[in-house]
């Protein structure tokens, strides 16, 4: 008894796995899209880089150090002119050498250093807003197969409900064959109509599962061809325009302002520290010619003076580029506020259609309805009915066309406003 239970209970929790249908909404799949997309690597490299870029600036704080070897040989060599009495003084050698560090450390950069940092964190910014931007198309191609995949779906569902009517008709059509009251050809007109139905609802089950295949391929999911796929919602946007290029172009014009900064700041004066210690002959007694000990440390100042030459063409050309920047950048906002007011022009017009829509389906059900009693009564012909059937169903698969369009294109206007 208690393994009958145990087998019994095994068979329903089998029964409630195979029949439980995974249900996926756009949202989720527009986020697996974007975890699973092969740009988005790029964000972690942009992120070492930038990371490698500050350390390597940063160290330029660090004292600056070089060792220096050097071996020479002259052909002649300072000598006194004169000869001291009771006193020789030899000559230096004419082959010299020495060994040396030289130490070089920065006190005072003009904000150079700074500035260069500041480049390099708005430069990885701006590439990573560049990847949003290829990452921010990718929700578009989303909508199109999630809304495609609907699509198919309705009017699955529609074919299923076509196909009940003209079974209805089926019916009332073989009875009447029964009687002789019409002729064999009628109820074929009606098989036949089924055959179609069977053809369509293949069709739309071969696209269906391509775009399946194709949002699996995407979010990297395996995606089971009875998983549920959830109808999004109507959406209340403000149109307020948030799309990642604006924010391209104001990281672009500060990292211009930013190469100006860096510009001045090469033309302040520096101040520095420096120290050499080495070991040579001769050391810094030019009278003494012998291997010995030498060093040397103070403070430096530079004024740079040659930067000035090319200073005002280097800022004019920042200038330029700003210019030119501000105009694709108003370029970028009137095709956009173009394309919006489009958008918004299609979505009214589908509001409207919709709304017709739902005028002739009534009207359309109704007239089948009495077209079916007209059957029934012997009063019109299969093919009279089928017409009726036809008609209701493509005013139905209009109003799913006309109502999928319209929220893929309010979802593409959220794509296109980054809301």
């Amino acid at each position: 008894m208690k393994i009958l239970k145990y087998f019994v209970s095994l068979t329903l929790l089998l029964n409630i796995s195979l029949n439980a249908q995974e249900i996926l909404t756009l949202q989720e799949c527009q986020q697996l899209a974007k975890s699973h997309y092969p740009l988005t690597k790029r964000n972690g490299l942009i992120e070492k880089t930038k990371s490698y870029t500050l350390e390597n600036t940063s160290k330029a704080w660090l004292p600056q150090i070089s060792v220096i070897g050097q071996a020479t040989y002259q052909n002649e060599v300072t000598q006194l002119p004169f000869n001291l009495p009771n006193m020789s003084v030899e000559p230096l050698s004419k082959d010299q050498y020495k060994i040396y560090a030289d130490i070089q450390q920065t006190v005072y950069d003009g904000g150079l250093i700074a500035h260069q940092k500041k480049l390099a964190n708005i430069q990885s910014e701006t590439e990573t807003q560049k990847n949003e931007v290829e990452l921010h198309q990718l929700e578009e191609r989303i909508n199109q197969i999630y809304f495609g995949i609907l699509q198919c779906q309705e009017q699955l569902e529609q074919t299923v409900i076509t196909k009940k009517d003209l079974e209805n008709g089926l019916l009332k059509a073989e009875a009447q064959f029964q009687f002789g009251t019409i002729l064999r050809s009628q109820v074929d007109v009606l098989k036949a109509q089924l055959v179609t139905l069977d053809q369509r609802q293949i069709e739309l089950q071969s696209v269906r599962a391509s775009f399946i295949q194709m949002l699996s391929l995407f979010i990297q999911k395996n995606i089971d061809e009875h998983s549920e796929f959830q109808r999004p919602e109507k959406l209340l946007l403000t149109f307020e325009n948030k799309r990642p290029e604006l924010k391209v172009f104001d990281l672009q014009q500060q990292s211009l302002e930013t190469q100006k900064s860096i510009i001045q700041s090469r033309n302040l004066p520096k101040l520095g520290a420096f120290f050499q210690g080495g070991y040579g002959k001769p050391g810094f007694n030019m009278l003494k010619n012998e291997f010995d000990i030498f060093y040397i440390g103070g403070i430096k100042l530079q004024i740079p003076i040659s930067g000035f030459y090319t200073k005002k063409n280097d800022l004019a050309l920042l200038d330029s580029q700003q210019q030119d920047l501000e105009i694709r950048k108003e370029n970028f906002l009137f095709n956009q506020n173009f394309s919006t007011i489009q958008t918004n022009s299609d979505l009214e017009k589908l509001k409207k259609l919709i709304d017709k829509d739902l005028e002739l389906i009534t009207l359309r059900q109704s007239i089948k309805k009495a077209s079916l009693a007209q059957l029934e009564n012997g009063v019109i012909t299969t093919s009279d009915y089928l017409r009726e059937v036809n008609a209701e169903e493509q005013v139905r698969i209009q109003k799913i066309l006309h109502e999928t369009q319209y929220l893929l294109t309010q979802y593409n206007l959220k794509a296109q406003l980054n809301q």
